[in-house]
């Protein structure tokens, strides 16, 4: 997406404001799937300093994910502030001073766009404070069904622990 600054270059430090919502498809991170269950929003505020863009504002938008707990999709709302620094450079130069570089009188806003959403977007949530997840031993969704199955999932790795806290209750009631 890009943003025409051609005012905004002849009018040093005039503040202008924009709300965007650009088209952003599914985006695969190492197989993790981000899909927007509704448009991305940007509400924004830039100003030409003599130098650079000065470029802050909110991004926000809503996703589709799966429960950690019990697998069942839900959406979850993400909303994040940010404030970004564009300067008239090559990409490598404007690497080295941690910002975006920009050429002519617009500014490529995909790169900054897409930062904001990989660094900020939830992977991980639950579909609501008390989801009960599934069982572990039948599977039952144990938000819909209560099932039998004893809830004392033995870890290998405390077994030892286990025993000497046997060994240490038989010796105080002796």
């Amino acid at each position: 997406m890009e943003l025409n600054v051609a005012a905004e270059l002849k009018l040093v430090g005039k503040t202008a404001n924009r709300h965007l919502e650009p088209e952003i498809g599914p985006i695969d991170l190492n197989g993790h799937m981000l899909v927007f269950t509704m448009p991305v929003s940007i509400d924004l505020s830039y100003f030409y300093d003599g130098e650079g863009f000065n470029v802050s504002g909110v991004l926000s938008s809503e996703l589709l994910m799966n429960c950690t707990k019990c697998n069942e999709e839900f959406k979850q709302t993400f909303s994040v502030e940010f404030s970004e620094r564009f300067i008239k450079a090559t990409e490598e130069e404007a690497d080295e001073l941690e910002c975006y570089p920009f050429s002519g009188e617009v500014l490529d806003l995909d790169g900054m766009i897409l930062d904001l959403i990989i660094l900020n977007a939830p992977m991980y949530g639950q579909c609501k404070p008390d989801c009960k997840g599934i069982c572990p031993k039948c599977g039952c969704d144990l938000n819909i069904t209560q099932c039998s199955c004893s809830r004392t999932v033995k870890n290998a790795n405390f077994a030892s622990l286990e025993e000497l806290a046997q060994l240490l209750n038989d010796e105080e009631e002796v």
